[in-house]
C-alpha cells in the first residue's frame, strides 16, 4: 500500500503540466474533438473531409489521430507514418519530424494517444511536450482531434478537455443510445464545453433533422446538458468510393451530395468557431487532458486502496471446510456466514458481481428474481431528481433501440402532459401556447384557422345577440389597433364613397354656375356693343 502511494505521489508531481511557463502572448489554435458513442458511424472519414474542406478555404488545419491504434486516418489519406508522437515524448524526434503532410494541405500527427499511454511523465518529458506544442501551435489555425468510438475512460479525457466536441450519430437506434450514453456520462462529469451533434448517412435535411430533434429531446428531458445542432451529411455512394480510393470525398467529387454536407458544415465551423478568439489552444487542451488523467488515475488508486483485498474464489472456498458438500449447503454456509461475520462491503460487493456474472454465463440470463431485486433496489436508494431522470432516459433509449419506436405513443404522452396541468388553467394555458408555437415553427403555419373559429362559435347555441356586438366592438379596436385608423364595413366606405360624389357634383354645379355667369355677362356685353353700333350707324 505504501508502494501504491508513492507511485501516486510521483505520478501527481511528475503530471503538473501547469507549473510549465506558457507565453502570455502565444498564439492559440481552435481544438475540436470529433468523437461517437458507437463505431461504423464515419467519424473519422467525417474529421479528414472535414479538414480537407477547411485546408481547400485557406484554414490551417491540422489532425490529431487519438484513435488507439486502428491507424484509419493513415488509411483513408493513404498515409504511412514512420514515428508517432510517441517519439517525441521519448526525446528521439522533433515534432516537425513525425508531421505528416497530405495533398491537400492537412497535417497529421499520428499516434496522438502515446501521451495517454505513458504510466508517468517526468518533469522532462513533460516539458518536452510543452515546447513540441507550442512550436506546433505557431504553424495552425485549427487541431481536430479524432478520437476513438464508445464511452471508454481515455475516449471520454479526450472530449472533456477540449472546448468544442463534435458527437456524430445515425438515425439506427443502437448509434442513438450509445451517443446518449456518452452524453450522459459527460454529464456526469460535468462537461463545460460546446457539444454539436452531427447527423450522418441520413436521407435528406428533414431526415436529419428529424433524428436530431428525437436525440436532443431525450437529452434536454434527462440530461442537464445543452446540445446543438450542427450539421449533417447525406447517404452517398461517392463516399465509400473515395474510401477505397484514399481520396477525401470532398477532393474527389466536389459536387456530391456529401460533400456539399461537408463543404457547408467546413463553413459553419470558419464562421461560428474560427470568427472569435479562443482561450483554449493546443498546449492548454493537452495541459487540461494530462490534468483529468492524473485524476482518474487517482481515483483507481483510491479505488484499489478501499478494495485491497479483492474477492477471490479461492479464498471463498477456503472459508468453507466442507467442499464436498452440495450447491444449496455452500449456499446456506455462506449465507450465515455473511450474517454473523459482517464482511466488508466492498468485498461481498465484489463477490455478487462474480456470482451474477457467472451465473449470467451459466444459464445465458440473470436470476428469475432480479426483476424484484431491481425494483427493492430503486425504491431503497435515495436518488436526486437528476439522477431518476437519467435512468428513466436510458430506459426510453433502450426501448426506442430494442422496438425501433419511442416509448410512449403520441396519445400517451398527450394524456400525460394533460394529467400533469388538469388543475392549473395557467400551467394548461402555457401547454397549449407551447405546442401552438411547435406547430407553427415547424409546419410555417398557426394550427387553428381563425376565421373558422369565430364562425363556429358564433353557431353556438349559447351566442347571443350582444355577445356578437362585444365581438364586434372587439374586432373593430384591435382592427384600430393594428391598421391605426377605425374599421369601415361596405356599407360604410358606400356612404363615404356617395358623401364624396356628391361633393363633387356640388362643385362641378358651381363652376358650371360660374362659367353661365360668364357667358350671360359676355352675352350682355355684346348686346350693349351692338347696340351702340347701330346708334351711330344711324346718326351717320
Amino acid at each position: 500500500m505504501d508502494h501504491i502511494n508513492q507511485l501516486h505521489s510521483s505520478a501527481m508531481e511528475n503530471l503538473n503540466f501547469a507549473e510549465q511557463p506558457l507565453p502570455a502572448d502565444k498564439h492559440r489554435a481552435h481544438v475540436m474533438v470529433f468523437t461517437s458513442g458507437k463505431g461504423g458511424v464515419g467519424k473519422t472519414c467525417l474529421t479528414t473531409n472535414v479538414a480537407t474542406a477547411m485546408a481547400r478555404k485557406g484554414a490551417r488545419v491540422c489532425i490529431f489521430d487519438a484513435d488507439t491504434g486502428l491507424a484509419n486516418i493513415n488509411i483513408l489519406l493513404g498515409l504511412r507514418p514512420e514515428y508517432t508522437l510517441e517519439h517525441v515524448l521519448n526525446g528521439e524526434k522533433s515534432i516537425h519530424d513525425i508531421v505528416i503532410k497530405t495533398r491537400q494541405g492537412v497535417a497529421v500527427v499520428p499516434g496522438a494517444t502515446g501521451i495517454a499511454e505513458f504510466a508517468d511523465l517526468n518533469a522532462d518529458t513533460v516539458k518536452r511536450l510543452c515546447t513540441a506544442l507550442t512550436e506546433l501551435e505557431a504553424d495552425y489555425d485549427y487541431f481536430l482531434i479524432d478520437t476513438a468510438a464508445g464511452v471508454a475512460d481515455s475516449v471520454l479525457q479526450f472530449v472533456e478537455s477540449s472546448p468544442n466536441t463534435f458527437l456524430l450519430i445515425t438515425p439506427e437506434p443502437t448509434s442513438l443510445t450509445d451517443g446518449f450514453s456518452m452524453l450522459k456520462l459527460l454529464n456526469s462529469r460535468h462537461y463545460p464545453g460546446n457539444i454539436r451533434v452531427v447527423v450522418n448517412m441520413v436521407d435528406d435535411y428533414p431526415h436529419a433533422t428529424e433524428t436530431y430533434r428525437r436525440f436532443s429531446a431525450a437529452v434536454d428531458k434527462y440530461l442537464d446538458l445543452k446540445v446543438d445542432y450542427g450539421g449533417f451529411v447525406a447517404r452517398d455512394e461517392n463516399v465509400t468510393q473515395s474510401i477505397v480510393k484514399q481520396t477525401p470525398v470532398v477532393d474527389l467529387i466536389g459536387n456530391a451530395p456529401a460533400s456539399r454536407c461537408l463543404l457547408a458544415l467546413a463553413d459553419n465551423m470558419l464562421k461560428h468557431i474560427g470568427g472569435s478568439e479562443t482561450e483554449v489552444g493546443l498546449a492548454d487542451y493537452w495541459k487540461n487532458f494530462l490534468q483529468e488523467t492524473a485524476n482518474d488515475r487517482t481515483e483507481s488508486i483510491q479505488e484499489t486502496q478501499s478494495a485491497s483485498e479483492p474477492y477471490q474464489p479461492a479464498q471463498a472456498s477456503e472459508a468453507i471446510p466442507d467442499s464436498s458438500a452440495n450447491f444449496a449447503a455452500l449456499a446456506n454456509q455462506l449465507l450465515a456466514a455473511m450474517q454473523s461475520q459482517s464482511p466488508d462491503r466492498q468485498t461481498l460487493e465484489d463477490f455478487t458481481g462474480h456470482f451474477l456474472a457467472g451465473f449470467q454465463t451459466q444459464f445465458g440470463n440473470f436470476p428469475a428474481n432480479f426483476r424484484q431485486l431491481l425494483f427493492r433496489w430503486l425504491e431503497a436508494e435515495d436518488y436526486a431528481a437528476p439522477q431518476l431522470q437519467e435512468l428513466a432516459g436510458t430506459l426510453e433509449m433502450l426501448y426506442m433501440a430494442k422496438h425501433q419506436q419511442p416509448m410512449h405513443n403520441l396519445e400517451n404522452s398527450l394524456a400525460r402532459l394533460i394529467a400533469q396541468c388538469k388543475d392549473s388553467e395557467s400551467q394548461m394555458r402555457a401547454l397549449a401556447t407551447q405546442m401552438r408555437a411547435a406547430y407553427t415553427h415547424t409546419f410555417n403555419s398557426d394550427v387553428f384557422n381563425a376565421r373558422r373559429e369565430v364562425l363556429e362559435s358564433i353557431q353556438k347555441p349559447d351566442f347571443n345577440e350582444t355577445d356578437f356586438q362585444l365581438l364586434l366592438d372587439a374586432l373593430g379596436q384591435a382592427f384600430e389597433n393594428r391598421f391605426k385608423h377605425p374599421y369601415q364595413g361596405k356599407s360604410d366606405l358606400l356612404l363615404v364613397s356617395a358623401a364624396e360624389t356628391l361633393a363633387e357634383m356640388t362643385s362641378e354645379e358651381k363652376s358650371l354656375q360660374a362659367q353661365v355667369d360668364e357667358l350671360t355677362n359676355s352675352f350682355q356685353h355684346l348686346s350693349q356693343r351692338r347696340e351702340a353700333l347701330l346708334a351711330t350707324i344711324k346718326q351717320a
